[in-house]
């Protein structure tokens, strides 16, 4: 069975703590209602009389003015909680009798649907439980038919007990100083791994490791490591945050460290049969840290488009390992045929001999040869006002070694260039 306390002048936190005292699982449904379950206190208790009278006695020794409905159902329980004062014991079998009198806006049904139970001539719960289920399901569909099972009294669910919030944080403070990566990496180890094991019990993975040192006669040292997909692994984070500080280490001893995960739902990904096999993606995050070590952190990422007509025109961003699903422009991949340039960065210089205004022989570093065919020119500008302006016309020509190629000339200095190679 289950009891229900309703008292709309107290607050949550006084009616929250009036329940913990007979049931460490408490469903608050709002700021006014709390429901718990009584079956366990049979035995030390009593019976659900004896039970009430201990509820009561507990509230009026708190000055609180509160409903108490006991019923076998936590919604009956609700019901009678919230519209029936005093104290309401509801033996199982009887809760449509309990419920008959209450009117049906008691049930928190929308507009529309209450407009068309009135328009029934439906006035109270008792109306609408003795209409048959058969029809409730015609005319009002799955809606209807739980409110009707909700006027009868017959509806059982689990309690909807909020989850405890965990703290994925760690804080050690160190008996001494120290100054070397190696033994604060083997402290990390074990906050990692305690973290780590939080967020597997809980099937939560981790967005981003947060890390606070404080400095002997120093400001505190702070990085965030955001992972471009979620991970549960302790070793993967050692091994990141310990490239992460290699690269930007400390100016002084430390003297303690706080390590802070922030929570999010695991990367679930069904790999495709026929799709060739990829590096794990914690794997993959290590190898481009290391990559990042020796080219820069500003090297390394997935190349994003601007917003801009400019050739050429990119940034590089966070890379995001995210699987595709395998389709391009709703076509499966591999039955739609697609033109790709390899770009060549910085391009490369050119010489090239014109007839009649079009270019008919290309001499630049690995490239060379007659101009089989052309196309062109098209001609581009813009950002006139930025220091990034371009003006420039644009060939597309084939080669006799085979090769098609796309080069420009810059209006400004006339000087040719090979942008890249068509594949």
């Amino acid at each position: 069975m289950y009891a229900c306390l309703y008292c709309p002048q107290s607050g949550p936190e006084a009616l929250l703590d009036l329940a913990l005292e007979f049931s460490p699982y408490v469903e608050q449904t709002n700021a006014e209602t709390v429901l718990f379950c009584i079956d366990p206190l049979r035995k030390l208790l009593g019976s659900p009389y004896q039970i009430a009278s201990d509820i009561s006695r507990a509230g009026f020794e708190r000055k609180m003015q509160a409903n108490l409905a006991i019923a076998s159902n936590p919604d009956t329980a609700i019901l009678l909680g919230r519209h029936i004062r005093g104290v309401t014991l509801v033996p199982p079998g009887e809760e449509a009798h309990k419920l008959a009198p209450l009117p049906l806006a008691a049930l928190t049904l929308d507009t529309a649907m209450l407009d068309i139970l009135r328009r029934w001539g439906l006035k109270t719960c008792e109306d609408l439980a003795l209409l048959p289920e058969a029809g409730v399901a015609e005319r009002l569909g799955p809606g209807g038919v739980y409110l009707r099972n909700l006027a009868l009294g017959v509806i059982h669910r689990p309690l909807q007990i909020q989850a405890e919030t965990s703290n994925y944080e760690r804080r050690v403070e160190l008996e001494h100083p120290i100054a070397l990566l190696e033994p604060l990496l083997f402290l990390f180890s074990a906050a990692l791994t305690e973290l780590c094991a939080l967020l597997r019990s809980q099937s939560r993975a981790a967005r981003l490791l947060a890390v606070n040192l404080d400095l002997e006669a120093k400001p505190p040292y702070r990085a965030v490591l955001e992972f471009p997909v979620p991970v549960t692994d302790h070793r993967t984070m050692l091994k990141l945050l310990q490239l992460h500080l290699e690269r930007h280490s400390p100016d002084a001893q430390i003297t303690a460290f706080q390590l802070r995960i922030e929570p999010v739902e695991p990367r679930r990904v069904q790999s495709g049969l026929f799709l060739p096999a990829t590096p794990l993606p914690d794997k993959l995050q290590i190898t481009l840290a290391r990559i990042a070590g020796m080219v820069g952190e500003e090297n390394v990422g997935s190349p994003m488009r601007l917003n801009t007509h400019r050739p050429d025109a990119f940034r590089l961003a966070s890379l995001n390992l995210q699987q595709s699903d395998g389709f391009i422009d709703g076509s499966p991949q591999g039955e739609v045929l697609r033109l790709v340039i390899r770009i060549f960065r910085p391009a490369l210089e050119a010489r090239v001999r014109l007839v009649e205004l079009a270019p008919k022989d290309v001499f630049a570093p690995g490239v060379k040869g007659t101009v089989m065919r052309s196309a062109g020119p098209w001609k581009t500008c813009g950002e006139w006002w930025a220091e990034t302006a371009w003006s420039r016309e644009e060939w597309d020509v084939a080669l006799d070694d085979g090769g098609l190629y796309r080069i420009y000339q810059e209006c400004q200095t006339r000087g040719w260039f090979v942008q890249g190679i068509y594949d």
